[in-house]
């Protein structure tokens, strides 16, 4: 659903300091959308409402096409309803979304009672959380009719009720966007997605999102600088010439000038991604805000501190046997791409009996898991570090993140476990310890497949199943740390992707949005599944065998693993064969 509009978006709000990156670094940078431009709604639709001698039923069935009309108050809707306390409706209240007409039925049940139901994929509540509901869901409501002048109008709207819409006018009126909140670590934004009716007033909507506080799977990662019990003074965001004014009401105004700039960024990010906003006005009761180094009409992240993080440049690298080989980003997919290893290099031999690998951030470690999947190993150069014992057994693949903790996930007696070690404690003269664990109470006695940590390092992404490695499962945490960078627990999670029935790996190819290497149903070939963190999944193209998935650069980037030895690169809606390997490696991947 817009999923290329979504990423522009994040590209513009998130990296006003620099451009998006792609696979080649010489290419000229091409500009993307401005911060906050987001397409109008293009396509008007005003549904016919109620004509002479309806029946019930063409009545409730009016009624539920109307709610996709793009009028901004459902007009149309409303002209279904009979005058009557008892008609009631919010329509904002929540939105069930189902394939299309054929998944409606819509028949009388008594006289005066008209029953719709529909299956349903996924649900908009009232915050603007889109959720992918279970295979197989289904939905009913009840509606109660009378007949006034002669016309049979709706009387009863279930309190539940909000609109039904297919996925084409769910696609046609939504749009995701993001909701920032501050890391609770560095000074940088983390997106909360959300859905929202492209109408009128939707700066107003991204203000109330922010005012509603951190979301449950963020606790303690992230914090907001809004001042607890702050509101908006009028319910509503002024735009005027392209300045959007926020006017807080707050008892206990933000006094700490570093927080002023961290409320300004949260509130910049988010607000001016509505079409035709561009700069943010913030005030407290009418009077404005002022923010150190920032001019009274915010418009630059810069000025308020928040630079983005460019990682080191460092080439992936292809295993193939005991030998690792670094691989030009440029030349992936290139037939002639296959150099020999070049004499003196620092990367290490890695005996067979280790595999799972993961390279640092920084290109200069890397680690591995022994072949029973009970020991983790690092290699920095051509050195290999203390192998390090691990209370469990069946780990994954280890990965590091942005500040150099490597994370493994597998199993204990009776739970599921990950682990942490941070490696930004080695010295030369002392280790940084054995691994810790992290807790997380919410995997129970599940098995841990896959885990893979965002690129601000404050979201993981863990895919487990039941003990007998069935239902699987992907979670996203937040990661709560200590001050030196230690994570020490993840959040209670936001559970995605209900409707894939296997899940061999995931990495994250944006700020997002995650990309699952699995299935949903047994007939169908392996593939990755683009999985926002909010929103309907969509497929890319299958490719039998597959086990192993990174990225490159993005989700035009992927590079996946088979259980053949064969290594692939997208291609479109295809795959390029990289050459032999049992493992590719990318950077904190």
């Amino acid at each position: 659903m817009r999923a290329g509009r979504l990423a522009a978006v994040a590209c513009a709000a998130a990296l006003a300091l620099s451009a998006c990156g792609g696979l080649a670094t010489s290419s000229p940078v091409r500009p993307g959308l401005e911060v906050g431009d987001v397409q109008a709604n293009e396509v008007r639709v005003l549904p016919a409402g109620p004509s002479d001698g309806s029946t019930p039923v063409d009545v409730v069935t009016g009624f539920i096409r109307a709610g996709a009309a793009t009028d901004d108050d459902y007009q149309v809707a409303r002209s279904y309803l009979a005058p009557s306390p008892e008609s009631t409706w919010r329509p904002d209240g929540s939105v069930m979304v189902f394939t299309d007409e054929s998944s409606l039925t819509i028949a009388q049940v008594r006289p005066g009672v008209v029953r719709a139901t529909a299956k349903v994929t996924g649900a908009i509540d009232a915050s603007g959380r889109y959720a992918e509901r279970d295979p197989g869901s289904v939905v009913q409501a009840d509606f109660g009719l009378r007949q006034v002048g002669g016309q049979w109008r709706i009387d009863r709207v279930p309190d539940s009720f909000g609109t039904w819409l297919s996925e084409s006018d769910t696609d046609r009126l939504y749009d995701p966007f993001r909701v920032y909140f501050e890391s609770a670590t560095a000074r940088q934004l983390v997106p909360d997605i959300r859905y929202f009716r492209l109408a009128s007033g939707l700066a107003t909507r991204l203000a109330r999102a922010l005012l509603g506080g951190v979301p449950a799977y963020l606790a303690g990662a992230v914090r907001t600088e809004l001042p607890a019990g702050a509101r908006l003074a009028v319910d509503a965001v002024p735009i005027d010439s392209g300045t959007a004014t926020v006017d807080l009401a707050a008892t206990n105004p933000v006094a700490d000038p570093a927080q002023r700039q961290a409320l300004a960024a949260q509130v910049l990010a988010t607000v001016t991604q509505a079409p035709g906003v561009d700069k943010v006005v913030l005030q407290v009761d009418g009077t404005t805000l002022q923010v150190p180094g920032a001019p009274t009409s915010l418009d630059s992240l810069s000025a308020l501190g928040f630079l983005t993080d460019t990682p080191p440049a460092v080439k992936p690298i292809l295993r193939t046997g005991t030998s690792l080989v670094r691989v030009d980003p440029e030349q992936v997919g290139d037939p002639a791409r296959n150099a020999p290893r070049p004499s003196g290099s620092n990367l290490p031999d890695v005996p067979e009996g280790w595999a799972y690998l993961a390279l640092s951030r920084t290109g200069q470690e890397i680690a591995a898991v022994s072949g029973d999947r009970r020991q983790l190993s690092r290699w920095r150069g051509t050195t290999q570090l203390t192998v390090s014992e691990v209370d469990g057994d069946h780990l994954t693949t280890p990965t590091y993140d942005v500040r150099d903790v490597l994370w493994v996930g597998g199993h204990a007696p009776g739970e599921g476990r990950i682990w942490v070690l941070n490696t930004s404690a080695q010295t030369a003269d002392r280790s940084p310890g054995p691994p810790s664990a992290v807790s997380t109470p919410w995997l129970g006695n599940r098995m841990v497949v896959s885990l893979r940590v965002s690129d601000d390092g404050q979201r993981v992404a863990v895919i487990s199943t039941n003990p007998s490695g069935q239902d699987p499962r992907l979670d996203v945490a937040g990661v709560r740390r200590q001050p030196d960078g230690t994570p020490t627990a993840l959040s209670t999670p936001l559970t995605l992707a209900p409707s894939l029935t296997l899940m061999r790996d995931a990495v994250w190819v944006d700020d997002s949005t995650l990309a699952v290497l699995g299935r949903k149903s047994a007939n169908q070939v392996i593939r990755p599944w683009f999985v926002p963190l909010g929103g309907p999944i969509t497929a890319g193209p299958g490719l039998a065998g597959a086990v192993a998935i990174t990225t490159v650069s993005g989700e035009r980037q992927l590079v996946v693993t088979t259980d053949g030895g064969e290594v692939y690169i997208r291609a479109g809606n295809n795959w390029q064969s990289v050459g032999k390997g049992s493992a590719f490696l990318v950077a904190a991947r």
